[in-house]
């Protein structure tokens, strides 16, 4: 599956490789030969991730009450994955979720099993821009929630907040979400 900024490849022993951004190393050695040489700057800002987008479809319930909100309550919240295109998302290893930290403008969370860590920018009007994201790359039993929950946070450009939840779209707000989010205390 082609991404952004890399290539995923899934394999029927339920076993993944991502190759692209990524800073994941296996050993010593291998950091100092494969990443600090040629990617010092890469490893010293980032130790996980891959790039990801959203999109969401408004239903009756939630379009008459659902506003964007100001960045700050966007922000330094966990939120935790409900759905993903519009299906109730797979119980995983971990429960995936995105924080998005404010003061240091760095998007983190877990997409299951796997950690990832990026940049991200917040526009006017409802919209934002994650990545790139990097990823560690573990072995996950559920692969399938993972590959999809970072395409979604790969694709996202537009986020609505309605009390707790959170929808992430592409730029077609009026497509099916990508994504549901709902805060939690952590």
């Amino acid at each position: 599956m082609e991404w952004q900024r890399g290539r995923w490849n899934l394999y029927q022993s339920r076993r993944a490789t991502y190759t692209g951004l990524t800073c994941h190393p296996c050993s010593a050695a291998m950091l100092l030969s494969t990443f600090l040489r040629p990617a010092s700057a890469l490893l010293l800002l980032s130790a996980v991730g891959c790039s990801f987008d959203l999109n969401e479809r408004p239903n009756a319930n939630n379009d008459a009450t659902a506003t964007t909100v100001p960045a700050a309550t966007l922000q330094e919240v966990r939120w935790e994955l409900v759905d993903l295109a519009g299906q109730p998302a797979t119980a995983a290893e971990q429960t995936p979720y995105l924080v998005l930290q404010g003061g240091r403008a760095r998007a983190e969370g877990r997409a299951g099993c796997n950690r990832f860590s990026g940049p991200y920018t917040l526009f006017t009007a409802g919209r934002l821009r994650l990545g790139p994201l990097v990823t560690t790359r573990s072995t996950c039993p559920d692969i399938q929630t993972e590959v999809s929950f970072l395409q979604a946070l790969n694709q996202a450009q537009r986020y609505r907040i309605s009390g707790n939840t959170l929808t992430l779209f592409t730029a077609d707000t009026l497509g099916t979400p990508l994504a549901r989010l709902k805060a939690v205390a952590e």
